[in-house]
């Protein structure tokens, strides 16, 4: 006959190996929260993320507002039109154009914001310098009584009597460098208009 002694260490074989169970525990918590720490790491980027490329959608869709409205009167005219925002301020939206190197807008535009060599709005031109009414800092209305600042710039350039190009492009206002991580180029949008 067996002893209770005897049982014990027939059911109980692995007697030295007490604790483990411990620090299996404690490793698996570790890799846990090593693994949480990167998924709301995830979950934040992503986040900011998805914000800024609704900001980066209602600044190209401003964009394409100024340009209709430009477009909207006939190339051969250039009476100044105007805007309204949220604010309740209203900006002039400036439509004189002259050719290509002889206005406001640099050896590669006409009037407004200066053009680089590849044709798009150049942002690296201060806002103070762009010439005036070619410009605007619009405020838009947002969810829940949040308001979004966009940096608006244009440029318009004579073609033919009858024909003009219209460059724009806008921006979120904010922190925003060409050496920050998510740095996103402006949508530059460019539409010939005419007869």
């Amino acid at each position: 006959m067996r002893t209770s002694t005897q049982i014990r260490t027939m059911l109980s074989p692995h007697t030295g190996e007490r604790g483990s169970l411990l620090i299996e525990t404690l490793i698996a918590m570790i890799v846990l929260a090593i693994g949480l720490g990167g998924l709301f790491s995830l979950l934040a980027a992503s986040m900011y993320t998805n914000d800024r490329s609704g900001a980066d959608t209602r600044s190209t869709m401003l964009a394409e507002h100024v340009i209709e409205q430009i477009d909207s009167q006939l190339a051969n005219q250039s009476l100044p039109l105007t805007i309204t925002d949220c604010a309740g301020t209203t900006w002039t939206i400036n439509t004189a154009s002259t050719a290509k190197g002889t206005g406001s807008g640099g050896s590669y535009g006409g009037n407004g914001a200066n053009l680089t060599s590849a044709g798009i709005i150049d942002w690296t031109q201060s806002y103070a310098s762009v010439a005036p009414n070619y410009a605007m800092k619009y405020v838009a209305c947002g969810n829940g009584g949040r308001q979004t600042t966009y940096d608006v710039r244009w440029d318009v350039i004579t073609l033919s009597t009858y024909t003009r190009m219209t460059v724009a492009s806008a921006r979120p206002l904010g922190n925003q460098s060409i050496h920050d991580l998510r740095f996103i180029t402006p949508a530059n949008l460019r539409t010939i208009g005419g007869m």
